[in-house]
């Protein structure tokens, strides 16, 4: 009969350990017990050792062996996301305990998403190292349509995002800044200088894509049927990182519909030009989800720098 969660718990508590968790991680990823060794320092039959031994523990296979090396069972990839957590809890923890023996003013873990980082990060930073020197801020990048991955992991403190249209429990969020959708291009494109630009104008455009579902795509799409754009207005890179979308934007070959505050550096360094076309659309505002009530005085400072954005 297969162990019970209690059973399962009780052996975990009693005889696991850390190390078990990184070799699960580290075989996993490179697929050779030799590989593996060096990658965490330790001999080969050492490996072996702590894989029979989680195998014991929990009465089932974690590794097939075969000649090329091994691959993991279902069993171990079921286990890898919380292997993945506690190691990342175990690095957490390490910096929280280091800074406050270093007499530092402790560590916050703040996730963000493109707009947030555009829109209330970008050139802010420097100021609250200055004013706050012993407080470490450890930075995560989330995606835009799933920015509450880190608190289902227990991996942030903050969350800079759009306001979710529902908020996880415990947790309160923070408008900072309100946003829109804007069109947007390189200074050297034809239509820099036109005090109005047309639905013509922007049809006869070349457009990069959003990928789709994002609020910008769907808007893409729906100016393209009402005015009955060509295909051939399409660029066929689908864009999802910002760095690249801003890349082919200076070629003054493309337009892009962006949220205003993804673009909000490039248009203050003088970069991308925004255009008067007459199809901005509102936004979910942008914050920060967080949980107050249990925030140190590091996370709450930070959080003090983010409603000046």
């Amino acid at each position: 009969m297969p162990p019970s969660a209690s059973t399962l718990l009780n052996r975990f508590t009693v005889r696991a350990k850390f190390r078990h968790m990184q070799v699960l991680v580290k075989l996993s990823e490179l697929g050779s017990m030799r590989r593996a060794a060096q990658a965490v320092n330790m001999t080969q039959p050492a490996i072996s050792q702590l894989v029979s031994e989680l195998e014991k523990l929990l009465e089932t296979e974690l590794f097939f062996r075969h000649a090329r090396g091994v691959e993991p069972t279902e069993a171990t990839k079921e286990l890898l996301p919380i292997a993945h957590r506690i190691l990342g809890a175990l690095e957490d923890g390490a910096e929280t305990v280091a800074s406050r023996l270093q007499e530092q003013g402790g560590v916050v873990r703040v996730s963000a998403s493109p707009a947030a980082l555009g829109g209330m990060i970008h050139g802010r930073l420097d100021a609250f190292a200055q004013r706050y020197p012993h407080i470490q801020v450890h930075f995560n990048q989330v995606n835009d349509t799933d920015p509450l991955s880190k608190i289902a992991e227990d991996r942030a403190d903050i969350v800079c995002s759009r306001r979710p249209p529902v908020i996880p429990e415990g947790w309160s969020f923070e408008t900072c800044l309100e946003d829109r959708l804007v069109v947007v291009c390189g200074q050297a494109h034809p239509l820099v200088g036109q005090d109005e630009v047309t639905p013509e104008d922007l049809g006869a455009a070349k457009w990069l894509l959003n990928r789709v579902g994002s609020v910008a795509r769907d808007r893409f799409e729906e100016l393209s049927a009402r005015h009955s754009w060509p295909q051939s207005a399409r660029c066929q890179i689908v864009m999802h990182i910002p760095q690249l979308t801003k890349e082919m934007l200076l070629t003054g070959q493309y337009l892009a519909i962006l949220p205003r505050s993804v673009a909000l550096p490039w248009l203050a360094a003088g970069d991308i030009h925004e255009l008067r076309a007459g199809i901005s659309a509102p936004l979910a505002p942008l914050g920060f989800l967080w949980r107050k009530e249990r925030a140190g005085s590091a996370t709450s400072a930070f959080a003090a720098h983010l409603r000046k954005a």
